[in-house]
């Protein structure tokens, strides 16, 4: 499945839309991706997620135990990457501001891999590595099944996804005009957290 064939379910299922978008982010773009519609569609996010383990097991990335989702989203695309793969699926939730496993635990020395649906700044990426690595728990890689990181975004770790989608973002005041006269969609902002086990 090509990175066209990726981007039309995430049309089919009315999660890629088009306008003038405030992102998570706080940057503007002409693209939002509302991945919780393609979520309501679970043979959707098989299929996707089929196609992720693919492109995993291609890149050699196969010396992990767990599969780590720092986002519900990202749990969704964990778990169906978990059960196809046969390995564990953990979410790392926020609580308070804060990131943290919950009841759950990873042995310290673990290998994991991170999964995203969409990975956007690649900040959350950053944050869920930083906070494994206090707790002496190794990333080997991070996937998902849309990639709209910056192309000068180092994560670190080998990112694997289905499909790029590089479109421009831009600050509040520097956003042309073409899209300027098309009223701007709020979208919901992602906040801050630090790690608490």
């Amino acid at each position: 499945m090509g990175p066209n064939a990726v981007l039309d379910v995430f049309r089919e299922t009315k999660a890629l839309k088009e306008g003038h978008f405030i992102l998570p982010s706080g940057w503007h773009g002409s693209v939002y991706l509302q991945r919780q519609k393609l979520l309501e569609y679970p043979d959707k996010v098989e299929t996707l997620a089929s196609e992720l383990v693919k492109k995993i097991a291609a890149n050699q990335l196969l010396n992990f135990s767990h599969f780590v989702a720092p986002s519900l989203g990202g749990l969704i695309v964990g778990l169906q990457t978990a059960r196809i793969m046969q390995k564990s699926a953990l979410w790392l939730r926020r609580e308070g501001g804060y990131l943290t496993t919950g009841p759950a635990t990873i042995p310290p020395k673990s290998n994991v891999f991170i999964v995203q649906d969409v990975v956007g700044t690649g900040h959350l990426c950053l944050s869920t590595i930083d906070a494994l690595q206090s707790l002496s728990i190794n990333t080997v890689g991070i996937g998902c099944f849309i990639d709209r990181s910056l192309d000068d975004t180092d994560l670190g770790v080998p990112l694997i996804s289905l499909a790029p989608l590089k479109l421009p973002v831009y600050a509040a005041e520097n956003v042309p005009k073409e899209l300027a006269e098309i009223p701007a969609i709020e979208t919901t902002p992602v906040e801050p957290f630090n790690w608490r086990d």
